[in-house]
């Protein structure tokens, strides 16, 4: 996702060495039709954190596995 959209869509960001990245807690918490490559966070002073790139908008697919195969609490 392009890192323009993800502030227009107000996520938490940070630059770290010259590179952008946005926050990860954030994103779960505030932006449920975004999900994010786990395999790319990265962990700056235990903030969980990863770049614009690494971030997509929710497919129906994942809705439909989020259904099937919802969260415990």
């Amino acid at each position: 996702m392009l890192t323009t959209r993800l502030k227009r869509r107000g996520v938490k960001n940070v630059i770290v060495d010259d590179i952008e990245y946005f926050d990860v807690q954030d994103i779960k918490d505030n932006h449920p039709e975004l999900k994010v490559d786990v395999k790319k966070i990265v962990y700056v002073n235990e903030v969980a954190l990863i770049k614009a790139e690494d971030v997509h908008i929710t497919t129906d697919f994942d809705k439909i596995i989020k259904q099937v195969f919802p969260k415990n609490k």
